[in-house]
């Protein structure tokens, strides 16, 4: 091989390489070019994310989490519902017939038998939420049914828990609203004698837990029936009947212990006197709150039926 041959393939072993021999042998495009070939990783790093992948991301991520569409579709329900109570006049006629017989309550205590305790009031407490509870509860789905209107609820882009959700909170709603009626008694028993406030805090949270479980039977009868009066009347009945079975009066013709044990933790009223004696006890949060969760999934589960037939 001469000399003028090995100087004409220097060059081209040179630029193999990426790097050019002499200055201008190689222009700036074409190194750039050829560096990009000999660092494929690098070129692989700069780039760009195709825009169908965050897409698909974004996707799963708003799947996995509907947790802020859930809650809007509660609050447009609740105010819905709520509006609907208080644009007729059954919201006025319960709270004010209400108030009218827990200030019977609790005067004929105060003034007649001069004694300055809301124990009265809140031994009536369970007797009052079963007689309104049945009139908040009744038109929530019999009424939809004996409009029509149920399919026409039952096509919105709103899910079945949320529908069943958002109307015990309007109910529920009510019933918060008739207890802050009776906030001005215990201060006026306070300012006539010495209070004590831990029966009656006991007495609001035992009164709150009841409506609660009160208006999910409520609830569940008003998707079983087809007219408000046959809701209101069973529901009147069931609650009534898993409230008395843990009374005294009831419990006093068992004769059986293990029956009367057995009734006397199913009963909604023994459990009631228990926490408005100030005595909270887990179990009986718990049962409460088991009685509303199972009442709402069976309402959740006719709802379901009815929309599918």
């Amino acid at each position: 091989m001469t000399e003028k041959d090995s100087k004409s393939k220097a060059p081209e072993e040179t630029e193999e390489a990426g790097v050019p021999a002499k200055e201008g042998d190689v222009s700036s495009t074409e190194a750039g070019t050829v560096a990009g070939q000999a660092d494929p990783e690098a070129t692989m790093k700069i780039e760009p994310r195709p825009a169908g992948r965050i897409k698909v991301k974004k996707a799963e991520t708003a799947a996995h989490h509907p947790g802020p569409s859930a809650w809007r579709s509660f609050v447009v329900v609740w105010k819905k519902e709520s509006a609907g109570f208080f644009y007729s006049p059954v919201a006025y006629i319960i709270l004010g017939g209400f108030a009218l017989l827990v200030a019977w309550l609790f005067f004929d205590q105060f003034w007649l038998r001069n004694e300055a305790s809301v124990r009265p009031l809140f031994a009536g407490m369970p007797l009052l939420f079963l007689m309104i509870t049945p009139l908040l509860t009744m038109r929530s789905w019999a009424e939809e049914r004996s409009t029509g209107t149920a399919d026409q609820l039952f096509s919105l882009p709103v899910s079945l828990p949320v529908l069943a959700l958002g109307k015990a909170a309007a109910c529920l709603g009510v019933l918060l609203l008739a207890l802050v009626i009776t906030l001005p008694y215990p201060i006026m028993a306070e300012s006539m004698g010495n209070l004590d406030w831990g029966p009656v805090l006991g007495g609001y949270i035992a009164a709150i837990l009841l409506g609660s479980a009160y208006v999910s039977i409520g609830l569940f009868l008003s998707a079983m029936t087809r007219t408000q009066i046959e809701a209101a009347f069973l529901t009147f009945f069931v609650a009534g009947l898993l409230y008395f079975i843990g009374e005294p009066f009831f419990l006093d013709r068992m004769e059986n212990p293990q029956v009367v044990l057995m009734l006397t933790r199913l009963g909604l009223g023994s459990r009631f006197s228990s926490i408005a004696r100030g005595v909270l006890d887990l179990r009986d949060l718990l049962y409460y709150v088991s009685i509303t969760a199972f009442f709402v999934m069976l309402n959740v589960a006719v709802l379901r039926h009815r929309k599918w037939l």
